[in-house]
């Protein structure tokens, strides 16, 4: 069989076909349709001629058509496996069939990829980067491009003139052809100077400081790194547009090296253009509210410079506004009208139509009841969609504590009218715990403990837990359980049985032993959103014993155990944006108990306390906490019938916290070691930062605080202060692992001399 009528070839993705033939053998084909009687393949060494065939799909007995076979031409190219690909038509042995020959010429293919030279980054992450494979074709682009990948990879790392070359070799030992990866690192480039050309109306301080690309200082490296400093080119851009520079632009960036490649000097040529003021702001398109609460959306001020990302500010805040009330579809547009240096604004609202939720559809818990997700919803089908309470929906089911985050939401229409599905996304994860382990703590010394913790029992959200603290001084155990909706309605109902036993240690002058049960009731408060009230009924024995010699107080003639009995009502408020590490919001807690009198026992008192603290972000990931407590005791009538182990005596990490003071150290000035005061009130201030977030935080704290025989009688001028640092880690099956180091800077002696120093204070698994 010769070549007779056709060639086709494919070859860098074009098709390109050429045709010969006599004229004899062309006007019969014009008579009579042939067909292919066999296809031949050619060429191929690694790529199975089965698989090619499958490929092709062109099938003996089938009718021949030029464009089918230039179809399937394309197709086999398309596998990427290929350099170059040409077909031909040879006759058949019947006048009217024809055999198809496809030759093919492959792209190499290797066993295996091999980095060589990756010394300052891990061959692992280069791995990640590229996308030849064992057992792959190395096609010229799909190598290129891994060069490219391999290079940003280290420019990235500092190394901004590292260089790759790829090379394939034959493995004698291993008989395999292997695709080398080589790269030369070069030396690592530092900043030495960063400079602007054509920066007039702003300081060159001010615009160098809003760059991430750094000079090289003694105390600070300054790697130079190609997409912060592209980034910091938007960035010098964006503070010119703050500041009504609307065509500021950098025309011209000179990369200056040093004779060694190690220092790199950076130019920036920047035209400013013309500032523009803002002249007349106008709105137009609003039919649902009053303009005076649209005006108040609008921050801008007439003669101001034209703030851009202010602009933005306003544009979502006016949208969010029309989100609120269920027009998901409303757009808001700002329109700038340019008069010489002025420019008039016009904010152009289309409202669109409102939307309805016609579905909510809850995916990801596998779990969590349904019904525990949707009970925190304030948001229902057949509501007007408004994305406030969304917001908030989704802030109520993160705060249950069984998800790795807040829900993601998504929404599709669901029907001409505009109303939308709603899906809430839910990533569970690991809510329970059991924890066993050992500890060390200033109060306590080695300790061991074993809890088991299930705030998701049954994915019904109920909270069981049981927990035993063992040591040479203290031995507590508890059980707790907790029903968050009682009888389908969003009260909870938490009942605890307890036992804790505290031997005789440093500060604490005797052994405390106590027995007891408590029940808990919370609702939402009705009339105050983030809030909760409670009512608290708790009965227990106390019995005190093992008294120090030091302790000559009127507890050691006590006839023992006193029974306790007492009604705590609480007023709590949470406003924070995360439940476990807050950001922003606030903490509000106010208590007052009552014990004895009408509820009887033995002893007879009344507290009050309160607590509040204040979240704010500060400068990078640094969370500023600002926290102040207060509490006041007092007897009915009789101050001295409070007992002394109620008294406020503040020092520690845990309750009546006073960091850099061992435990119970903190008393009125006068009163003996033993002896609380009955007005309490501590100040602390703490910066927090993510180590390794989501699991270890690192802060900075002072406190200061005191404890005065009445109200009276306090000072704040006797605060008693302390600084220090401290880490937390949260362990997934342990809880939280904790150390503060504090420094206390007005301890005393127990001869009353002042001195200062460490305190630390560890703690390992949760509190009781």
């Amino acid at each position: 069989m010769g070549i007779n009528k056709l060639a086709l070839r494919v070859g860098v993705g074009a098709c390109l076909l050429g045709t010969w033939a006599g004229p004899a053998r062309a006007q019969r084909s014009a008579e009579r349709p042939a067909y292919v009687q066999g296809l031949r393949i050619v060429g191929n060494r690694q790529v199975t001629q089965e698989k090619i065939a499958r490929v092709l799909r062109l099938a003996p007995g089938e009718r021949y058509e030029v464009e089918e076979v230039r179809s399937a031409l394309k197709r086999l190219f398309e596998t990427r496996q290929f350099v170059d690909i040409a077909a031909h038509r040879l006759s058949g042995t019947h006048p009217d069939s024809v055999w198809i020959e496809i030759r093919v010429s492959e792209y190499p293919k290797v066993d295996d990829v091999r980095i060589e030279g990756a010394d300052h980054v891990s061959k692992d992450d280069v791995t990640k980067v590229i996308s030849v494979t064992k057992g792959g074709f190395v096609r010229p682009a799909l190598v290129g491009s891994d060069r490219e990948a391999i290079v940003d990879l280290y420019r990235e790392k500092g190394y901004y003139r590292a260089a790759v070359h790829d090379t394939i070799v034959d493995d004698a030992k291993t008989r395999s052809r292997v695709l080398v990866y080589d790269i030369d690192a070069g030396e690592k480039v530092s900043v030495k100077h960063v400079d602007f050309i054509g920066v007039h109306a702003m300081e060159t301080g001010e615009v160098r400081g809003t760059m991430k690309t750094n000079e090289d200082r003694w105390w600070r490296g300054a790697d130079f790194k190609p997409k912060k400093f592209e980034e910091d080119r938007e960035r010098i851009i964006g503070l010119y547009k703050r500041y009504g520079f609307l065509d500021a632009q950098i025309v011209d960036t000179e990369l200056d090296f040093s004779d060694d490649g190690r220092g790199l000097d950076i130019f920036v040529t920047v035209d400013e253009g013309k500032q523009y003021f803002v002249g007349d702001i106008s709105w137009t398109g609003n039919e649902l509210f009053a303009d005076s609460t649209i005006a108040r959306e609008i921050t801008l001020e007439r003669g101001d410079p034209v703030d851009e990302f202010e602009l933005t500010f306003v544009q979502q805040s006016v949208g969010n506004k029309f989100w609120d009330r269920g027009y998901i579809y409303s757009t808001v547009t700002p329109v700038k009208s340019v008069r010489g240096d002025t420019v008039d604004i016009n904010i152009e609202i289309a409202q669109g139509s409102l939307a309805h939720v016609n579905e909510i559809n809850i995916t990801g818990n596998s779990k969590t009841a349904e019904n525990v997700i949707r009970r925190e919803l304030l948001i229902a089908p057949g509501d007007v969609f408004a994305a406030s309470r969304l917001r908030r929906s989704l802030r109520e089911v993160f705060n249950l504590g069984f998800f790795a985050g807040p829900p993601q939401p998504s929404f599709v229409p669901s029907n001409e009218e505009g109303d939308i599905d709603l899906t809430l996304r839910v990533e569970e994860k690991p809510a329970g715990q059991f924890r066993m382990g050992a500890g060390f703590s200033q109060l306590n010394r080695i300790s061991g403990f074993i809890g088991v913790t299930e705030p998701n029992f049954l994915g019904r959200g109920l909270r069981i837990g049981l927990d035993w603290e063992f040591s040479r001084y203290r031995q507590n155990v508890s059980v707790q359980f907790t029903e968050p909706w009682l009888m389908g309605t969003p009260t909870e109902l938490s009942l605890s049985v307890y036992s804790m036993v505290q031997n005789q240690v440093r500060q604490q002058f005797y052994s405390d032993r106590r027995t007891g049960f408590s029940v808990r009731v919370g609702r939402p408060f009705p009339w105050m959103d983030y809030t909760t009230v409670s009512a608290r009924y708790s009965l227990e024995d106390v019995e005190l014993s093992d008294f120090s010699p030091g302790y000559f107080g009127p507890l050691r003639f006590q006839v023992w155990p006193q029974t306790t009995s007492s009604v705590m009502l609480t007023f709590a408020r949470n406003s924070t944006d995360n439940p476990f590490h807050p950001t922003l919001g606030t903490r509000t807690v106010v208590s007052g108990r009552w014990t004895g009198g009408a509820l009887g026992g033995d002893v007879r008192f009344q507290r009050y306390e309160a607590a509040f603290s204040w979240y704010e972000r500060l400068l990078w990931r640094f969370v500023l906490e600002a926290r102040v407590s207060a509490g006041v005791l007092d007897g009915y009538g009789d101050p001295t019938s409070v007992p002394d182990y109620e008294l406020f005596r503040l020092g520690g990490n845990r309750r009546y916290a006073l960091r850099g003071y061992d435990f119970y150290e903190v008393v009125p000035a006068g009163n003996q070691a033993f002896i609380g005061g009955r007005y309490m009130q501590v100040f602390s201030y703490e910066i927090s930062f993510p180590v390794a977030p989501p699991t270890v935080y690192g802060l900075f704290f002072f406190d200061a605080g005191n404890t005065w025989n009445s109200f009276q009688a306090a000072d704040l001028a006797t605060m008693r202060r302390g600084a220090g640092v401290g880490i937390r880690i949260e362990l997934p099956m342990l809880g939280t692992v904790g150390m503060d180091y504090g420094y206390g800077f007005d301890r005393l002696t127990g001869t009353g001399r002042p001195y200062s120093g460490w305190e630390p204070h560890i703690t390992f698994g949760g509190a009781f």
